[in-house]
Parts: C-alpha cells; structure tokens; sequence
C-alpha cells in the first residue's frame, strides 16, 4: 500500500498548488482535441477508411477526457483533505506534547 507522507507541508501545498494549475491546461487540451475531431469527421478534404479510422480512434480517447478531469479533481480534493487532517493532528500532538512537558516540569 502507498503510503502519504507529510515532512513539509508547505512542499506538500505546491504539489496541490501545481496540481490545480495544471487542471485548467488539461482542460484546455481535451477541449481542442475534441476541436479537431469534429474537423476530422468526414470533411471534403479527408474521407475514407483511414478517415473514419482515425474519428472512430478518436473518439473512443475522447471517452476518457471527463474521467481523467474528474480523478484529477479528486485527488486535489484528497490531497488537500490529507494536508488538513496532517495539520489538524500536528496542532493537537504539539499541544498535547505541551501539556505533558509541563506535567514533567520537575523544576515548578
């Protein structure tokens, strides 16, 4: 099993940070391929088998383009969950760390 492991959160932040700006890019690139698809459905210039081979190929990789947005954004989503939850525990094992150090005070 794969395991998260969080030793700087601000690096783990830039991951996610560059994560959600590669997203609108993807985005982008799935919208022009599906451009150029239509251009390649049966125009005077291009038609034939190795037309229709090619928009058949097409559009079977078009399929995929919404799933691959979704898992992105969903993993975002988890990171960013993980990174909360890893600064949530964080906060109550430094404070809990505090209030046993005080409990161990010998000096007071």
């Amino acid at each position: 099993m794969n395991k998260i492991i969080i030793t700087d959160s601000n690096a783990f932040e830039n991951v996610i940070q560059v994560f959600e700006s590669t997203l609108p890019n993807i985005k982008k690139i799935f919208e022009s391929e599906q451009t150029i698809t239509k251009e390649i459905d049966g125009t005077p210039t291009w038609t034939g088998a190795s037309q229709k081979a090619l928009y058949g190929k097409y559009k079977e990789l078009e399929r995929n383009f919404n799933p691959i947005v979704d898992s992105i954004e969903i993993y975002i989503r988890f990171l960013k969950k993980t990174l909360e939850d890893y600064k949530t525990l964080d906060k109550e094992l430094s404070q809990k760390a505090e209030e046993f150090s005080e409990q161990l005070n010998v000096n007071s």
